[in-house]
């Protein structure tokens, strides 16, 4: 399980002593941070924090005050509040408030802590899951009414003219129409087929321990045609490397970033490295090109759902293969980013770290 990072917001040092203590018996491998007062706790932005131990009075205003502060900067951590009394008026007012749970200092043990944390997780990252969802459903439905318009219409409006063509014994024109019409239907397959694999990628399986050379094997497989249709040079260094991940969710996410560098090559033939290496516990792969490149102040934003560079915009695609990537990395607990240090090029990497999975040597 990933360490936890938590932090203990109380102006009593004795009872952040005591938290603190707790909390290290159930979780030895945990952060811990401590604050005395909101604007110390505050402080800690840009920092990660996982739990919340928040107490009810504070020197500059009570907890309560603090908590929408503390979501706005933490916005995916689980928060509780503590306080010297009980009263169930307070307990209302911050569960509304959008804390976890609550619990009077009297109450603090170390299984009601575990009990508490332990739930609190678990309805948090619940949370986040729905708010993802829907945030998702609402992009879903953005691009459909935006995105598919176009090509119904040219559908409609083609059908239409070969239904004219037709009558009028214009049979070369009623040809013409007929293979712009195909290409309307391809344009609007592919956009459902890149939205079910963003909205859906690989929901349903189970982790293997595989090297790092067979999803390689799969992945040229995967993309025979693309190398030899664009003369692509590729390097392929696997590390000699094992990993645990989902097989199909990694060819996938590597066939998008191999497909952008064949895309976004420049006219170039496109040369094209694929690396990995340990990370940590896991694995760290990277995949650069000789392409285009990407201007820095847009080296985040491309792996937001529909992003895509204006110079690139002449190129077919949806704008999804990046965002698609980003949920696979997050679905095997790692991260995906371009590399703000490239000068030439592109060299986005990505990193997997199940929890049963380390990357080794195999012999």
């Amino acid at each position: 399980m990933t360490a936890l990072n938590i932090l203990i917001i109380d102006d009593d040092a004795g009872d952040r002593k005591l938290v603190r203590r707790l909390l290290q018996q159930l979780h030895p491998e945990a952060g811990i941070a401590e604050a005395d007062s909101g604007e110390n706790a505050l402080t800690f932005a840009g920092r990660p924090v996982d739990v919340i131990i928040l107490d009810y009075l504070l020197p500059d205003g009570t907890g309560l005050d603090l908590i929408a502060q503390l979501h706005e900067t933490w916005p995916r951590a689980v928060l509780f509040m503590t306080t010297g009394q009980g009263d169930e008026e307070i307990a209302k007012s911050v569960i509304l408030a959008g804390a976890s749970d609550y619990i009077p200092k009297s109450a603090i043990t170390a299984e009601a802590l575990q009990r508490m944390v332990a739930n609190g997780l678990k309805v948090a990252e619940m949370r986040w899951r729905i708010q993802e969802q829907q945030n998702e459903l609402r992009l879903f439905t953005d691009v459909l009414i935006h995105d598919m318009r176009a090509p119904l219409r040219a559908i409609k409006f083609l059908s239409e003219q070969i239904q004219e063509s037709y009558q009028n014994g214009e049979f070369d024109e009623v040809a013409r129409q007929f293979e712009l019409m195909q290409k309307s239907v391809r344009k609007t397959s592919d956009l459902i087929e890149r939205l079910a694999s963003h909205t859906n990628p690989h929901s349903s399986g189970t982790a293997e321990h595989v090297t790092v050379e067979s999803l390689f094997d799969s992945l040229r497989a995967v993309l025979a045609q693309d190398l030899a249709e664009s003369g692509a040079r590729i390097e392929w260094d696997s590390g000699g490397l094992s990993v645990w991940c989902f097989p199909p969710d990694i060819v996938q996410l590597l066939q998008n970033l191999i497909g952008n560098s064949i895309k976004y090559s420049g006219g170039r033939t496109p040369e094209i490295s694929v690396a990995a290496e340990p990370s940590g516990n896991g694995l760290l792969i990277s995949v650069a090109d000789n392409g285009i490149g990407v201007p820095l102040e847009y080296r985040e934003k491309i792996f937001e759902p529909f992003k895509r560079l204006q110079r690139g915009s002449e190129q077919p695609g949806t704008g999804l293969g990046l965002a698609t990537c980003t949920k696979i990395a997050k679905r095997h607990n790692g991260t995906i980013w371009c590399d703000p240090q490239t000068e030439t090029g592109t060299t986005i990497r990505f990193t997997i770290g199940l929890e049963a999975g380390r990357a080794r040597q195999t012999a």
